[in-house]
């Protein structure tokens, strides 16, 4: 096992959601964090800043004999300059999945997987733990509003941790409880089909050492019992799911039904997740961070439930290419319920080969038109979005970076 305490640890993609987390849990840990990225603008810029933590450049030079350990991201191979730089000095490196394990495998864990809604199910369990006096650990894939971090540093043997599949990282941990929102087939990158997805959650379950709750088979709650454990943030069917899931959890653990109604009521969402940036008369702006099929349209069900009298204008941000191959069919029907769509050009992963990927934007597009006339290549002007008459609601989505322009058009309606 590692011992973290006053290591000098140089963090390799410092900016990912999971990377500034366990930053943030190294330093409570006694680390000594430096790290290192690309210029682009992150959301979690801000968490960095609150840590005093002012990631590099990528460069070799970061890289010295007085490195006591490299964690890396998955998306920065062993052929990255840094990462060679490191095994040129013999400086011992692990993956942010091995890293982060080092310190729950030695917790009572309970880690969310799945392939859709695991990040608020994942942060509505750790409220819920806190305002019950277990006083969690909590990492989570995006940053928790009450929290304002995607960490929560707890000092009790509780830890709660978000599970990703992605090339199995998942499988580094070995969880005393599991909960499983559901298992839909994505990462086509890593997975070849549906069949090696779904055996990888299978062995995830096998090493889960007390017990497994998947959302699969659990019988749904009536809505009674929702409607005494409700909360304004947890928008549409998919989050009604999730809440079912976490409160088949909280009785597993003996949590009271007040300390559930606390932690309810101290749950405020998670950003990116259908996260309001403005709301000025007949105008909504917000932004989601839906890139699978599934995803946006469980997220367009929910926005036209709450919001049925407003124009909807979904812009999408497809990400990775193989993805959009993969599952260009479930794309193609996904956006139901947008009055009108505008698809930007892929923000492609820095893991992807993106040689050959361009035309399958066009063949997005195309698959899209079929099914929703008002579909549209490019990002829209702001002068079209402030146009007509009416309610309108704007939600961008994707897992790249257009949250960017739904932040700057907001600025632009609150002033």
């Amino acid at each position: 096992m590692t011992d973290f305490y006053k290591k000098k640890i140089h963090m390799v993609g410092m900016k990912g959601v999971g990377m500034t987390a366990l930053a943030e849990l190294l330093l409570s840990h006694g680390a000594i964090i430096t790290g290192s990225d690309v210029k682009e603008k992150f959301h979690t810029d801000l968490v960095l800043k609150r840590l005093k933590i002012a990631p590099r450049l990528f460069s070799a030079k970061n890289i010295t004999p007085k490195t006591d350990l490299i964690i890396y991201s998955s998306a920065y191979p062993e052929d990255h300059l840094e990462r060679q730089k490191a095994k040129k000095l013999g400086i011992k490196e692990m993956s942010y999945a091995e890293a982060l394990s080092e310190i729950f495998n030695k917790k009572i864990g309970i880690m969310i997987a799945g392939s859709h809604g695991k990040t608020t199910t994942t942060a509505l369990l750790g409220h819920i733990m806190a305002a019950a006096g277990m006083d969690p650990t909590v990492i989570v894939g995006g940053t928790v509003i009450a929290w304002d971090s995607n960490v929560r540093i707890g000092k009790s043997e509780w830890m709660v941790v978000e599970g990703d599949e992605y090339q199995k990282k998942f499988l580094n941990f070995k969880p005393a409880y599991l909960l499983i929102t559901n298992i839909d087939y994505d990462h086509p990158d890593t997975f070849s089909d549906r069949t090696s997805y779904r055996a990888a959650f299978k062995k995830l379950i096998r090493q889960t050492r007390k017990k497994v709750f998947n959302a699969e088979i659990l019988k749904p709650l009536n809505q009674k019992v929702l409607k005494r454990f409700k909360s304004k943030y947890l928008l549409g069917e998919h989050n009604q799911k999730n809440l079912t899931l976490v409160l088949a959890a909280t009785q597993e653990l003996n949590i009271s039904d007040e300390n559930i109604k606390k932690g309810l009521l101290e749950f405020r969402g998670v950003r990116r997740r259908m996260e309001i940036y403005a709301q000025s008369g007949n105008m909504v702006i917000m932004d989601d961070y839906a890139h699978h099929p599934a995803e946006i349209s469980a997220t367009l069900k929910a926005v036209r439930a709450r919001w049925p009298r407003h124009k909807i204008t979904a812009i999408f941000q497809p990400h990775t290419f193989s993805r959009t191959k993969a599952l260009l069919s479930e794309f193609a029907a996904a956006f139901k319920d947008a009055d009108e769509i505008f698809l930007v050009p892929t923000y492609s992963s820095a893991r992807e080969n993106i040689e050959g990927g361009e035309g399958m934007d066009e063949m997005l597009y195309g698959a899209v038109k079929k099914n929703n006339k008002n579909c549209f290549k490019g990002l829209p002007s702001e002068k079209t979005l402030a146009g007509g008459k009416g309610k309108r609601l704007i939600i961008t989505m994707g897992a790249g970076d257009l949250w960017q322009f739904a932040r700057k058009l907001a600025g632009k309606i609150r002033n």
